[in-house]
């Protein structure tokens, strides 16, 4: 049996010997009407439980987007330009959105790998920057006794919009949302105090409720208000 498997930004095939019994796990077949690009316009034209983001902002607010680092399959690519293009028909400038990368404890990005995430018409015209470890602002502690330590480029921004794509976490139960904020912008020691408690029996995939590390990441976000997020399931 030759079988084909994702590897990097491509594809390795594998020859499996007939002697072998092999079984291939595959997705259910879903119908869907839209996806890409054309889906995501839709959901930010229609968000669940929330005001449409052009009805939020404010011209001449500073918008920072929150999105992924190189670690991640969340497609900046094609969701950044479009809530560039929702934050425009508020009026806002592309001088005013900065784009920050949540590195959590990740290694900076090269120039090369920013442009790569957000392409290259966002690169050239709308600020994009690394979270870094050294520029956070402490804001409190939560009350699992975690450190409230945020990118200070986050915390003075008048709006804050989270990218992230949603699928199961090990131990924080789900990805996406308020992840983009612990880790993603916080300190390695903030981080090391909430991944602190994964060893928790009811920290695993697919928990919320009664999660530790997932509750201890919605409560630290009480601290950094969120005013939009856009999440992405990838087929």
């Amino acid at each position: 049996m030759r079988i084909e498997l994702g590897f990097g930004k491509g594809k390795m095939a594998l020859d499996i010997p007939d002697m072998h019994s092999v079984n291939v796990l595959a997705p259910n077949d879903i119908e869907t009407q839209m996806t890409g690009a054309e889906e995501v316009r839709r959901a930010i034209a229609n968000p669940i439980a929330s005001p449409r983001l052009k009805d939020m902002v404010k011209k001449g607010e500073k918008v920072v987007i929150i999105t992924s680092d190189i670690t991640r399959p969340m497609p900046s690519k094609v969701v950044v330009p479009l809530v560039i293009e929702e934050l425009a028909l508020a009026g806002i400038a592309k001088s005013n959105i900065t784009v920050v990368f949540a590195l959590g404890s990740h290694r900076a990005h090269t120039e090369d790998e920013m442009r790569y995430l957000v392409g290259d018409a966002v690169f050239e015209t709308v600020r994009c920057i690394d979270a870094t470890q050294e520029d956070c602002i402490h804001l409190g502690v939560s009350q699992a006794g975690t450190p409230v330590d945020v990118f200070d480029e986050v915390v003075h921004a008048d709006r804050r919009i989270c990218l992230g794509n949603v699928e199961f976490h090990y131990f924080a139960g789900y990805s996406g949302g308020a992840k983009a904020i612990m880790p993603g912008v916080s300190t390695r020691a903030a981080i090391q105090a909430n991944h602190s408690m994964m060893v928790d029996k009811s920290a695993s995939t697919g928990v919320l409720e009664g999660n530790p590390v997932r509750e201890d990441i919605e409560d630290v976000v009480r601290f950094v208000h969120i005013d939009f997020i856009v999440n992405v399931v990838l087929a």
